[in-house]
């Protein structure tokens, strides 16, 4: 009566064991990529609002910040996927159960 027992996924391969720290990183990473949400939106709205007259100063000033806004969105994402990856492949190398 005393059976072991096994948590297998639908196609029976072996769930790995995951600590409580490597959810809350890859959590928090989550996190940081859904922080740059509200700024998308900025961005978004930016280059598809085409309802008033331009004016040439205010379009130079706006594209030059959201700009820098994308720059810094990109250097962010960059850095934010590879460490995913890498959270990744360290899940996957985890022992299975």
């Amino acid at each position: 009566m005393n059976k072991k027992l096994i948590i297998a996924k639908q196609n029976n391969q072996p769930l790995p064991n995951i600590p409580q720290q490597d959810v809350h990183t890859i959590a928090n990473t989550l996190e940081q990529l859904a922080s740059w949400n509200l700024i998308l939106n900025l961005l978004n709205q930016f280059f598809t609002e085409n309802l008033q007259p331009l004016d040439k100063d205010k379009v130079m000033r706006e594209y030059y910040v959201c700009s820098k806004l994308y720059t810094n969105f990109h250097k962010d994402f960059s850095q934010t996927l590879q460490k995913m990856e890498s959270q990744i492949s360290i899940l996957r190398s985890k022992e299975k159960i």
